[in-house]
Protein backbone atom coordinates (compact mmCIF):
# COMPACT_ATOMS: atom_id res chain seq x y z
CA UNK A 1 0.00 0.00 0.00
CA UNK A 2 2.74 2.28 0.94
CA UNK A 3 4.36 1.72 -2.38
CA UNK A 4 0.90 2.44 -4.43
CA UNK A 5 0.94 5.62 -2.40
CA UNK A 6 4.49 6.89 -3.17
CA UNK A 7 3.43 6.23 -7.21
CA UNK A 8 0.58 7.92 -7.16
CA UNK A 9 2.34 10.92 -5.32
CA UNK A 10 5.04 10.56 -8.34
CA UNK A 11 2.85 10.94 -10.76
CA UNK A 12 0.37 13.38 -9.77
CA UNK A 13 3.16 16.17 -8.94
CA UNK A 14 5.29 17.56 -11.39
CA UNK A 15 9.44 17.38 -10.97
CA UNK A 16 10.55 20.73 -9.41
CA UNK A 17 11.25 23.34 -11.90
CA UNK A 18 14.50 25.38 -11.50
CA UNK A 19 13.86 28.95 -10.37
CA UNK A 20 14.51 31.61 -12.63
CA UNK A 21 17.92 32.89 -12.57
CA UNK A 22 17.99 36.52 -10.86
CA UNK A 23 18.03 39.39 -13.47
CA UNK A 24 21.13 41.72 -13.41
CA UNK A 25 20.72 45.47 -13.18
CA UNK A 26 21.45 46.97 -16.42
CA UNK A 27 25.31 48.17 -16.60
CA UNK A 28 26.18 51.61 -17.00
CA UNK A 29 28.51 52.29 -19.33
CA UNK A 30 31.94 53.50 -18.06
CA UNK A 31 32.83 57.00 -18.52
CA UNK A 32 34.84 57.91 -21.83
CA UNK A 33 38.55 58.43 -20.99
CA UNK A 34 39.59 61.82 -22.39
CA UNK A 35 41.69 61.15 -25.63
CA UNK A 36 45.10 61.93 -25.53
CA UNK A 37 45.26 61.41 -29.80
CA UNK A 38 46.90 64.74 -31.21
CA UNK A 39 43.33 65.95 -32.84
CA UNK A 40 42.16 65.84 -36.55
CA UNK A 41 43.97 68.66 -38.71
CA UNK A 42 41.14 70.87 -40.87
CA UNK A 43 40.64 69.01 -44.39
CA UNK A 44 41.08 69.54 -47.20
CA UNK A 45 44.95 69.33 -46.26
CA UNK A 46 48.06 68.19 -48.09
CA UNK A 47 50.82 65.38 -46.73
CA UNK A 48 53.67 67.61 -45.61
CA UNK A 49 55.59 65.55 -48.67
CA UNK A 50 55.68 62.70 -51.12
CA UNK A 51 58.40 59.91 -49.65
CA UNK A 52 58.53 57.55 -51.81
CA UNK A 53 56.62 56.02 -54.95
CA UNK A 54 56.76 52.26 -56.43
CA UNK A 55 54.72 51.00 -59.19
CA UNK A 56 53.48 47.59 -59.22
CA UNK A 57 51.69 44.85 -60.73
CA UNK A 58 49.93 41.90 -58.71
CA UNK A 59 49.45 38.30 -60.45
CA UNK A 60 46.24 37.78 -58.12
CA UNK A 61 43.69 40.44 -58.50
CA UNK A 62 43.51 42.65 -54.90
CA UNK A 63 39.99 43.90 -54.06
CA UNK A 64 40.30 47.46 -52.62
CA UNK A 65 39.15 47.88 -49.28
CA UNK A 66 39.11 51.57 -49.13
CA UNK A 67 36.33 52.02 -50.93
CA UNK A 68 32.53 51.59 -51.00
CA UNK A 69 32.29 50.44 -54.87
CA UNK A 70 35.75 49.06 -54.64
CA UNK A 71 36.67 46.28 -57.23
CA UNK A 72 39.64 44.24 -57.92
CA UNK A 73 42.99 45.46 -59.58
CA UNK A 74 45.86 44.66 -60.49
CA UNK A 75 47.89 47.02 -60.86
CA UNK A 76 49.15 50.65 -58.76
CA UNK A 77 51.60 52.39 -56.55
CA UNK A 78 52.83 51.71 -53.32
CA UNK A 79 53.46 55.76 -51.69
CA UNK A 80 55.02 57.07 -48.85
CA UNK A 81 54.15 60.19 -47.64
CA UNK A 82 55.05 62.28 -44.79
CA UNK A 83 52.52 64.42 -42.74
CA UNK A 84 51.26 66.45 -39.60
CA UNK A 85 50.65 63.69 -36.68
CA UNK A 86 46.91 64.34 -36.31
CA UNK A 87 47.03 62.75 -39.94
CA UNK A 88 48.94 60.20 -39.37
CA UNK A 89 47.70 58.83 -35.85
CA UNK A 90 45.39 55.93 -36.45
CA UNK A 91 42.05 55.88 -35.24
CA UNK A 92 39.31 53.63 -34.60
CA UNK A 93 36.69 55.89 -35.86
CA UNK A 94 36.47 58.38 -39.18
CA UNK A 95 39.79 59.39 -39.78
CA UNK A 96 41.04 62.07 -42.80
CA UNK A 97 40.89 59.87 -45.77
CA UNK A 98 44.30 59.99 -47.93
CA UNK A 99 43.11 60.62 -51.49
CA UNK A 100 45.75 60.76 -54.89
CA UNK A 101 44.02 61.93 -58.42
CA UNK A 102 40.26 59.85 -58.07
CA UNK A 103 41.49 57.07 -55.80
CA UNK A 104 41.67 56.51 -52.71
CA UNK A 105 44.67 55.36 -50.54
CA UNK A 106 44.39 51.79 -48.45
CA UNK A 107 46.57 52.99 -45.12
CA UNK A 108 49.06 49.67 -43.99
CA UNK A 109 51.27 50.91 -41.44
CA UNK A 110 51.39 55.04 -40.05
CA UNK A 111 54.03 56.02 -37.88
CA UNK A 112 53.02 58.64 -35.57
CA UNK A 113 56.53 59.35 -34.46
CA UNK A 114 58.02 59.66 -37.96
CA UNK A 115 54.85 61.29 -39.34
CA UNK A 116 54.72 58.40 -42.12
CA UNK A 117 52.07 56.83 -43.99
CA UNK A 118 52.29 53.95 -46.25
CA UNK A 119 49.61 53.00 -48.37
CA UNK A 120 48.01 51.13 -51.75
CA UNK A 121 46.64 53.47 -54.24
CA UNK A 122 44.78 51.34 -56.58
CA UNK A 123 45.54 52.85 -60.57
CA UNK A 124 43.16 54.94 -61.99
CA UNK A 125 42.88 56.86 -65.22
CA UNK A 126 43.31 61.23 -65.22
CA UNK A 127 41.13 62.42 -67.67
CA UNK A 128 42.04 66.24 -69.08
CA UNK A 129 39.28 68.84 -69.75
CA UNK A 130 40.01 68.14 -73.71
CA UNK A 131 39.22 64.28 -73.11
CA UNK A 132 42.31 63.23 -73.15
CA UNK A 133 43.32 60.43 -70.87
CA UNK A 134 46.66 59.26 -68.99
CA UNK A 135 47.30 57.28 -65.88
CA UNK A 136 47.32 58.86 -62.37
CA UNK A 137 50.91 59.23 -60.80
CA UNK A 138 51.02 59.52 -57.13
CA UNK A 139 54.05 61.83 -57.61
CA UNK A 140 52.81 64.35 -59.84
CA UNK A 141 48.64 64.57 -59.09
CA UNK A 142 46.98 66.05 -56.29
CA UNK A 143 47.54 64.28 -53.05
CA UNK A 144 45.27 65.35 -50.23
CA UNK A 145 43.87 64.25 -47.38
CA UNK A 146 39.95 64.36 -47.63
CA UNK A 147 37.07 64.64 -44.85
CA UNK A 148 36.77 62.54 -42.38
CA UNK A 149 35.33 59.10 -42.96
CA UNK A 150 34.58 55.55 -42.98
CA UNK A 151 35.96 53.52 -45.95
CA UNK A 152 32.78 51.54 -46.35
CA UNK A 153 31.08 55.30 -46.98
CA UNK A 154 33.26 56.09 -49.74
CA UNK A 155 32.60 55.63 -53.62
CA UNK A 156 32.94 57.51 -56.38
CA UNK A 157 30.62 60.76 -55.91
CA UNK A 158 32.07 61.11 -52.65
CA UNK A 159 35.78 61.25 -53.91
CA UNK A 160 34.65 63.80 -57.05
CA UNK A 161 32.87 65.84 -54.54
CA UNK A 162 35.90 66.13 -52.00
CA UNK A 163 38.42 66.23 -54.99
CA UNK A 164 36.45 69.40 -56.21
CA UNK A 165 36.87 71.04 -52.41
CA UNK A 166 40.35 70.37 -52.49
CA UNK A 167 41.13 71.59 -56.03
CA UNK A 168 39.35 75.02 -55.08
CA UNK A 169 41.19 75.30 -51.92
CA UNK A 170 44.58 75.22 -53.77
CA UNK A 171 43.66 77.47 -56.31
CA UNK A 172 42.74 80.44 -53.48
CA UNK A 173 46.12 79.50 -51.95
CA UNK A 174 43.92 77.39 -48.91
CA UNK A 175 45.83 74.07 -49.82
CA UNK A 176 49.15 73.68 -50.66
CA UNK A 177 51.05 70.95 -52.90
CA UNK A 178 53.19 68.53 -51.48
CA UNK A 179 57.25 68.86 -51.82
CA UNK A 180 58.32 66.13 -53.54
CA UNK A 181 62.34 67.09 -53.31
CA UNK A 182 62.96 63.93 -50.78
CA UNK A 183 60.77 61.50 -53.03
CA UNK A 184 62.27 58.52 -54.04
CA UNK A 185 61.08 56.61 -57.25
CA UNK A 186 61.44 52.89 -57.06
CA UNK A 187 62.06 50.65 -60.07
CA UNK A 188 57.77 48.64 -60.87
CA UNK A 189 57.57 46.20 -58.51
CA UNK A 190 56.00 42.56 -59.96
CA UNK A 191 54.64 41.00 -57.29
CA UNK A 192 52.68 37.54 -57.51
CA UNK A 193 50.08 37.89 -54.38
CA UNK A 194 48.72 40.22 -52.04
CA UNK A 195 51.21 38.94 -48.68
CA UNK A 196 53.90 39.47 -51.28
CA UNK A 197 53.19 43.28 -52.37
CA UNK A 198 52.54 44.17 -48.66
CA UNK A 199 55.93 42.46 -47.52
CA UNK A 200 57.79 44.57 -50.26
CA UNK A 201 55.24 47.97 -48.78
CA UNK A 202 56.59 46.94 -45.20
CA UNK A 203 59.72 47.60 -45.64
CA UNK A 204 59.37 50.69 -47.12
CA UNK A 205 58.60 51.92 -43.42
CA UNK A 206 61.69 52.72 -41.94
CA UNK A 207 60.68 52.25 -38.40
CA UNK A 208 59.99 48.30 -38.21
CA UNK A 209 58.38 48.52 -34.77
CA UNK A 210 55.87 50.51 -36.44
CA UNK A 211 54.72 47.73 -38.95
Amino acid sequence: MTTLLAALALAIVPPSIPAPAKELPAQVPPAQAPSDLAPVPATPASPIAIVAVQPFTIAQPYRHRFRKDGAEFTSGHLLVVRAETGFVQPRQVAEPVLCVGSQTAERLWSDPATGLIVAIVPSWIERAKDGTERAGDPSTDLAWFASPELPERVDAAWIAAERARAETARATGGMRKASTREIVRHERLDAASQDALIARASELLPDPAAR
